[in-house]
């Protein structure tokens, strides 16, 4: 019975420890190759997140932002409202490309500035078309967007399940060669 236990624990013991050496060496190798896997994790998460967000809008959310605008007024005060309004919406979308491009490192608050004083001059002058020029401008980018962080995403988990898959197979041969009984038979001298 004491032999059983005894046994038992020392098989614990080599799954426990083939698995821990297995973890290091995917961590060194993936340190090797100037990889962090816990951030590419993390940006995983974040790249999901963002595109559920993109493709929200692009699914209908950017047509139900106009919508609740309504009509456009003839009148100048009025239309001058509408037209705030609807750069705050425009700037509330560009907001999501402007994301990606941070994730990615591409953020250049040049060009976001440009946008944005573009649209207070379309405000002040009551443009509505070129304010739906601006919003298809910014759907097109929101597209162009989304695809990048496919891609990214991609890429990633590309990278983290073959990552996994030498995890595996470290993992087995390292059992393997700590317990030296499937690959060399012991011989048991009784």
């Amino acid at each position: 019975m004491l032999f059983l236990v005894k046994r038992e624990v020392l098989v614990l013991f080599r799954i426990v420890a083939s698995c821990a050496t297995a973890v290091i060496l995917i961590f060194f190798i993936s340190s090797l190759s100037g990889e962090d896997l816990i951030r590419n994790n993390n940006e995983i998460k974040n790249c999901d997140g963002l595109l559920a967000q993109i493709n929200a809008e692009l699914d209908g959310g950017i047509a139900q932002r106009i919508a609740q605008l309504g009509e456009v007024p003839e009148k100048n005060p009025f239309r001058k409202f509408y037209c705030v309004e609807l750069a705050k919406e425009i700037h509330d979308l560009s907001g999501l490309t402007e994301k990606q491009r941070m994730l990615f490192d591409t953020y250049n608050v040049r060009s976001f500035e440009g946008q944005l004083k573009r649209m207070m001059d379309y405000t002040e002058q009551a443009d509505v078309k070129s304010l739906m020029d601006e919003m298809e401008v910014v759907r097109r980018e929101l597209k162009n967007s989304a695809n990048l962080i496919e891609k990214k995403r991609d890429k990633l988990i590309r990278q983290r399940t073959a990552y996994l898959v030498l995890f595996i197979v470290f993992w087995l041969v390292l059992y393997l060669y700590y317990s030296r009984g499937i690959i060399f038979k012991k011989t048991d001298y009784a």
